[in-house]
């Protein structure tokens, strides 16, 4: 939707700008301004609206990264495994009804 919008947004203005820039009379000189305003407006909203089509596109063209092998390790030979005895927790006196 946003690029739908985007594109008739542009076009509106280039439309705009290139009647009001071709436009004559009193203060031709302001509304030929306006119009080249416009003009460079729309049609930088519109290069916009392709570049961000594009990108898009090229994305979606990306193929997603595949589920890795998984990694086994080498098949090892008998280990020695040293336990070390437990130390005892540190006890904290008790007080107040936590020590009943």
């Amino acid at each position: 939707m946003g690029a739908i919008l985007g594109t008739a947004l542009s076009l509106t203005l280039t439309i705009t700008g290139a009647a009001v820039a071709a436009g004559g009379g009193p203060a031709a000189a302001r509304n030929h301004l306006a119009g080249h305003v416009l003009l460079g407006v729309g049609i930088g909203l519109l290069i916009a609206t392709a570049l961000r089509l594009a990108a898009r596109i090229v994305i979606a063209r990306i193929p997603a990264p595949g589920p890795e092998p998984e990694a086994r390790p080498a098949p090892a030979g008998p280990t020695v495994v040293t336990l070390l005895p437990a130390r005892p927790a540190p006890v904290a006196p008790l007080r107040g009804r936590h020590a009943a």
